[in-house]
């Protein structure tokens, strides 16, 4: 389950800052509300730029899935998580788009 929370840090960040948060598995969500679309969109045209540079179409097709996976997570609506399939090529593709979500979505250091 994807739960996410608008709420406000006490000592860091001033009472009127909210933030977005959320966690699913090794995923998780911490930036300032007002960033959430932005960085929808600068992270899907991380990712789609990563997944245009594979040159097997099956990894390119593996890896639009999963980045509609993630792009999903970031919006908090459930999907289920490709079927790797026991591939290490899918999971290292996997893997690097869960590291550009991570680069994206978790900056609690941020203020705005």
């Amino acid at each position: 389950m994807i739960q996410y929370q608008l709420n406000c840090r006490p000592a860091s960040i001033p009472p009127t800052q909210k933030r977005v948060t959320g966690r699913k598995g090794r995923l998780r969500i911490d930036i300032p509300i007002n960033t959430l679309e932005t960085t929808l969109v600068n992270f899907s045209k991380a990712a789609e730029a990563f997944a245009i540079s594979l040159s097997d179409p099956l990894h390119r097709k593996f890896a639009y899935q999963y980045l509609g996976y993630l792009e999903d997570i970031a919006r908090s609506s459930e999907q289920l998580r490709p079927n790797i399939g026991g591939r290490p090529d899918c999971r290292l593709i996997g893997a690097e788009l869960e590291r550009l979500f991570t680069c994206h979505f978790f900056r609690p250091e941020d203020l705005d």
